[in-house]
């Protein structure tokens, strides 16, 4: 293919990308109400009374907009990486549907687990942790703002649900035969740090979901590594002496 070929279907790749997180925030923005009660229950097990409310009057619609945003994007994941996957996979041989599938599906299971983890684990623990450090000295209300609430929330998923994309990242890398099990031993201590950094990054500025964000991302680095010894060729690892 040509330069301009190779453009023509970047752009193509990249239309249907788009046209899928459009479909994907349709969708909830359609299901908005369901999806806000969801997003709403951590706040609901609290100790505390939370008081929510909105301070202007488009508040509540851009609170579905970014709703339907952020939803189109966790929907429209699998379809992004499909799309990113078909238009590199020439550069390698074999099967390339087969192996597209075969990384979506994992991609997706990685990224559900991802979300999961943050919601279930991430979310509850920060909140309890900071609606509890109240003081006797000033009566304090907690009252947020609806917007201010989700999109923490909002956040802290995708950041989960990213954090749990290191295996493909690994698993893609390797391919390319950038990586191999050799160089991530190697670099450990210095993927740690960025992990902190990239905890910073990818969380409000709390020390506490930082924390959170590394202790997953460091266990995913060491599978990572038995990830790339899996998909690295035998014949071009050094022998041990």
């Amino acid at each position: 293919m040509s330069f301009w070929e190779h453009l023509e279907e970047l752009r193509w790749r990249i239309v249907k990308s788009l046209l899928a997180v459009v479909a994907g925030g349709i969708l909830v923005y359609l299901l908005s109400d369901h999806l806000l009660t969801l997003l709403m229950a951590p706040a609901e097990t609290l100790e505390i009374k939370l008081n929510m409310q909105v301070l202007q009057v488009t508040s509540m619609f851009m609170v579905k907009i970014s709703m339907a945003l952020m939803g189109g994007l966790f929907l429209g994941f699998p379809v992004i990486l499909f799309q990113l996957w078909m238009f590199v996979s020439p550069a390698f041989e074999g099967n390339h549907l087969k192996t597209a599938l075969l990384l979506v599906l994992f991609a997706t299971l990685f990224f559900a687990f991802g979300l999961l983890f943050a919601y279930s684990i991430i979310i509850p623990f920060s909140l309890h942790f900071f609606t509890s450090l109240t003081t006797e000295v000033v009566p304090v209300n907690y009252n947020f703002t609806l917007d201010g609430y989700l999109h923490y929330i909002l956040w802290i998923l995708l950041a989960g649900g990213l954090v749990f994309q290191l295996p493909i990242v690994t698993f893609f890398f390797t391919r390319l035969g950038l990586i191999t099990p050799q160089t991530l031993r190697k670099v450990r201590k210095y993927a740690f740090l960025g992990f902190v950094i990239l905890g910073a990054v990818l969380t409000p500025p709390d020390p506490l979901s930082q924390i959170l964000i590394v202790i997953p991302l460091t266990i995913l680095y060491e599978f990572s590594i038995l990830i790339s010894w899996m998909f690295t060729d035998k014949s071009q690892l050094p022998a041990r002496s």
